[in-house]
């Protein structure tokens, strides 16, 4: 696969899951365009035999995303309000902006913190297992089912039952 087949693949995805650690439309672009700079960078240096694309290029977007919020240049957790919706990815694939559900995925998300926007983005959108979570976290696989309870009680907090069983579905 080259490296132009590797972005055409994989942008929306790397987008969407940096989308929904920042929330912040220009903080993702640039974070992506990081991110698949350093793949291209380090494109040679891939080994399929260690891991799938999909998760080399989720490793690297992850680690861009740690070092970024341990340069403290994203410190803001604000609900953003119903006019400040413009600042959605350009490329609406999932109709943020006209869908309530994910208009009140996106208000949840905002209300979360940093580690646990991480969590949801590890466990739904990079579809790692919970023994894989716990070994990039470095907890125990029952610290991350513990972390994941209270996160969803959490969430059920913030939103009422129905929205939440239709945010997870």
């Amino acid at each position: 696969m080259t490296f132009e087949e590797v972005y055409n693949e994989y942008f929306s995805y790397i987008y969407n899951i940096i989308y929904a650690r920042t929330l912040n439309r220009a903080e993702t672009e640039d974070l992506v365009s990081d991110v698949f700079f350093r793949a291209m960078e380090n494109y040679g240096r891939f080994n399929p035999e260690k891991a799938s694309i999909k998760t080399w290029i989720c490793t690297i977007a992850r680690n861009r995303l740690i070092d970024y919020y341990r340069s403290g240049a994203r410190t803001r957790n604000v609900l953003m309000a119903n006019e400040d919706m413009k600042d959605f990815p350009v490329e609406d694939e999932y109709n943020v902006e006209k869908d309530d559900i994910n208009r009140e995925a996106h208000r949840i998300l905002a209300l979360l913190s940093n580690e646990e926007r991480e969590l949801i983005s590890m466990r739904f959108f990079m579809e790692m297992k919970n023994t894989e979570i716990a070994e990039k976290l470095g907890i125990s696989s029952k610290a991350v089912c513990e972390r994941y309870r209270r996160l969803l009680k959490k969430c059920e907090t913030l939103t009422d039952k129905n929205t939440l069983r239709e945010l997870l579905s």
